[in-house]
């Protein structure tokens, strides 16, 4: 094909005004898991006019699934492919502490997580290859997906024909990275973002006087025994050459201090980057709290909430990304991670359904930079013509080659 080195560059930066603009205003205007009536507002008045064929109301009534056919040589024959480009748009329940103009103005939220960012992005791609339809032998189609924050709100899509009509045979997802600076891009393939599931324990004792413990079972006693005893599922029950986490990151029990409680609740999370450690984890962590407080005259009641499961990036797929983004920016600013994350991402419903890749952009102007979920974090208006390019070459490349020999 011929050689794209400017068009999308050129591109890109005559809409980029325009995209910042958008980001910012969706940095202020904050919105939570299938909240984001507004932000699905602003994401439709921006498709209009694109020639797209547009579904709204999906995932709960905020999602929005955009089709680009494409008008290239090969875009109607029976070989033609469709690939899917994902953008989360909700943001997070946390107080903003970034002093920027365009800062939150709803209390209580922000977009600390870059969201505002990659539906940014995501927009911007949908703009540019909207405009070179002669690029594209095939189909993109453009998610934008409520509610990754806890809500789920990729499976609602993908459970609603996202990636069905057409059918896609790749989907690719960009995600800020705060530990990396503006113009990096990173994969990991294979595991790359792990299973995270809900834990919930309710430790019955007996409740009593302070003064008399012989007289009650203290579930506070019993709740430290099960802290402590969880820490040895990790250590004790998991290959060492494998990964899990198992965090108690709430406390719960009693109301004075001379009284013992009935009871004690806690709640946390367990992280795994294979299924069969996962089940493995789950059933070690309800026989290790059940049996602890039975050793110690008590009871538990244990509820693990299945979260979203293991993001698994393709290996062809994430050969693809990298050598893709080598071609964009250079091989000196794109990397592959040596790591996964223990961190939960549920555009892992779209690679259980295609395979594809979850790629990391990097948002760092400085170091240290905030993180993710910090309340100073702030996505780097540097990084929307990064992402925006590298949406814009992967939908193209693959669609004229697939993955390649690999494919």
């Amino acid at each position: 094909m011929p050689d794209t080195a400017r068009l999308w560059p050129d591109a890109i930066q005559a809409e980029l005004p325009k995209l910042v603009e958008i980001r910012h205003h969706l940095h202020a205007h904050p919105e939570l898991a299938f909240q984001e009536f507004e932000t699905s507002k602003l994401v439709l008045r921006e498709l209009q006019n694109l020639g797209l064929e547009i579904r709204s109301g999906m995932a709960k009534g905020t999602g929005i699934v955009a089709v680009l056919r494409g008008k290239g040589p090969g875009a109607n024959s029976r070989e033609a492919k469709a690939v899917a480009l994902r953008g989360d748009m909700d943001a997070l329940p946390i107080v903003e502490e970034t002093g920027l103009n365009y800062a939150s103005t709803v209390p209580g939220r922000m977009h600390a997580c870059g969201h505002d960012g990659h539906t940014t992005m995501l927009l911007g791609a949908a703009k540019v290859l909207a405009r070179h339809p002669e690029r594209l032998n095939g189909t993109v189609v453009f998610c934008f997906q409520p509610a990754e924050e806890g809500g789920g709100g990729g499976r609602y899509l993908v459970e609603e024909g996202a990636l069905d009509n057409p059918a896609c045979s790749a989907a690719f997802a960009l995600h800020g990275f705060p530990s990396m600076p503006v113009g990096h891009v990173a994969v990991r393939p294979g595991p790359a973002q792990a299973a995270s599931d809900g834990l919930h324990i309710v430790v019955h004792g007996v409740g009593g006087h302070g003064a008399a413990p012989h007289l009650a079972v203290d579930p506070i006693v019993l709740a430290a025994r099960v802290i402590e005893a969880l820490q040895g599922v990790v250590s004790r029950e998991v290959n060492p050459v494998e990964s899990a986490v198992v965090t108690i990151g709430a406390i719960h029990g009693g109301e004075a201090s001379n009284v013992i409680p009935q009871s004690v609740e806690l709640r946390g999370t367990i992280r795994t980057l294979k299924d069969d450690i996962r089940r493995k984890v789950h059933e070690a962590v309800k026989r290790t709290v059940e049996h602890t407080c039975l050793a110690g005259g008590g009871r538990a009641d244990v509820t693990i909430r299945d979260g979203y499961p293991v993001v698994v990036n393709d290996l062809a797929a994430s050969a693809f990304a990298l050598d893709t983004a080598r071609g964009a920016f250079g091989a000196e600013r794109v990397h592959e991670l040596p790591l996964p994350s223990m961190g939960g991402e549920d555009f892992a419903y779209f690679l259980r359904k295609v395979p594809g890749a979850f790629i990391r952009v990097g948002v760092a102007t400085r170091q240290p930079y905030p993180g993710l979920h910090h309340p100073a974090f702030d996505f780097s208006d540097g990084a929307i013509p990064v992402g925006v390019e590298l949406f814009c070459r992967l939908a193209e490349r693959y669609l004229a080659e697939g993955f390649g020999a690999a494919d």
